[in-house]
Order: C-alpha cells, then sequence, then structure tokens
C-alpha cells in the first residue's frame, strides 16, 4: 500500500492532501477548487495491494512531496491520514513545512469497536453497503450540520467502500500509537475537531495530540461531523493561509 498522485492544481504555496480512510483522494468535493485558488494543491489517493505500514505510507507520501518539485509541503489530512501525516513529519521532517490535522488521532482506542467493523465489513454483501451508504453519509459523516450540496457530491463518488483494502487500513489503525513520539515533531501544527464527530472521538483525540506537540493550536468546530472538509462555510483558505505564513511558506 503506498500514496501516489491524482493530481496537482493551482499555483500558490504547495499544498499536499492526504486522505482519509476511503483513501481515494476526492473526500476536499467542492474544497478542491477552492484551494486550487489560493495553493498548488496536490491531491493523494491510496494505491497498490494492502501490505504495508504507516511508515511505508509515509515514505511514500514523501516521495509524492518531492515529485512535485517542491523542496517541502504543507500537508492537509483527515481522520486516517492524519495519523499518516503524523509518521511523514517524524520520518521525513525536511519534506514536511507544516500540518493540517482534521478528525484524526495518534491511537484509535476503540480496538473493539475496529474489529466489530472489519468483521461486520468483510461479511456484508455490497448491494446492502450500497444500499446504507446514503443513511450513513447523512447521519454518520455529516450530522448534525447539513450541506445538501456537500452531500449530494459525496454520494455521486464512484469507487470501493468497505473493500478489502479499507479494511486492511482498519488493520493499520488498531496498532497505532504514536503519543510517544508527539514531541519529536518539529513542524507547526494546526489540529481542527469537530464536536458531533460520530467516527472518531475527535476532540478527545484532538487534545491527546495536542498535549504532545509543541508548536500546535487546536480549533474546536461546533455542531459539525466527522466530514467537515467540505462544509462551504467553513473558512478553511484563510486558515490554511495563515498556518502557511506561520511555516515561512507564505509572506
Amino acid at each position: 500500500m503506498h500514496a501516489e498522485i491524482i493530481e496537482t492544481s493551482g499555483a500558490g504555496p504547495p499544498l499536499v492532501y492526504v486522505p482519509g480512510i476511503d483513501g481515494s483522494g476526492e473526500m476536499l468535493l467542492g474544497l478542491a477548487a477552492r484551494l486550487a485558488r489560493r495553493f498548488r494543491l496536490t491531491l493523494l489517493r491510496y494505491a497498490g495491494d494492502v501490505s504495508g505500514d504507516y511508515a511505508a505510507l509515509a515514505a511514500s507520501v514523501a516521495r509524492c512531496i518531492a515529485s512535485t518539485g517542491a523542496e517541502r509541503a504543507l500537508v492537509l489530512a483527515e481522520s486516517f491520514g492524519v495519523a499518516v501525516s503524523l509518521q511523514t513529519a517524524l520520518d521525513h521532517p525536511g519534506r514536511v513545512a507544516g500540518l493540517a490535522l482534521v478528525n484524526g488521532f495518534a491511537c484509535f482506542h476503540d480496538r473493539l469497536g475496529l474489529a466489530i467493523t472489519r468483521g461486520a465489513f468483510a461479511l456484508a454483501p455490497q448491494a446492502w453497503i450500497r444500499a446504507a451508504r446514503a443513511r450513513f453519509a447523512q447521519r454518520g459523516l455529516f450530522a448534525p450540520r447539513h450541506d445538501d450540496a456537500a452531500l449530494r457530491a459525496l454520494l455521486a463518488l464512484r469507487g470501493g467502500w468497505f473493500d478489502e483494502r479499507y479494511r486492511a487500513r482498519l488493520v493499520l489503525i488498531r496498532h497505532l500509537d504514536l503519543r510517544p513520539r508527539l514531541p519529536e515533531v518539529r513542524c507547526p501544527v494546526a489540529i481542527f475537531a469537530a464536536t458531533h464527530d460520530r467516527v472518531v472521538a475527535s476532540v478527545h483525540a484532538a487534545r491527546e495530540m495536542q498535549a504532545g506537540l509543541g508548536d500546535c493550536e487546536l480549533t474546536v468546530i461546533q455542531d459539525a461531523g466527522h466530514v467537515v472538509l467540505p462544509l462551504a462555510e467553513e473558512p478553511w483558505e484563510e486558515r490554511l493561509e495563515r498556518l502557511a505564513r506561520h511555516c515561512g511558506l507564505l509572506a
């Protein structure tokens, strides 16, 4: 399993998006076009077979940053991608100027829940998963704050949900604990956590990460669920520009 580039667009400070557990690199939805007006945005996805670990994923993210021509980049990550990006900053610090971490974790505490989820998805027919997708997206990913345009865009995406590679990433989460190494992260970090995240205990996980990191700012996003990046009213461009200035990527 490795990260690879889908596309690069726009102009400005280099910004690399590391996706969540879906691995598609498409979950920015409408935010991608907005960010490309202010940044040179590179979208990554996870590819390859089910083998590998966080270190291998981090090495591939570092290679992707290098292949864009940038010496170092601002990294935007969500959910599963947060730990991948933290691992990249730890193992390849020269490639990461700063981290913007959204609804993620350095350690996922509900190991039993992970095992149950993996088993359930392995047994569930794909037809059932497709039928449940709309309900899960609306109530499990966006609620309580609704963004109809973002929800429609999410449901229009095509690709594998909860497939073998998805389940392999669940196994990686089970063995993850980066908390002892967080003080080694030297770049500036901005953490964003939604109060109504039903996938990750984001606020708790964010405070846990903040306690171990040095140069770190936490923003708690009220009344939002796990998918918060596509919400049109959230000022992501300004937030990322502020972090880019702090990192020295933007004057």
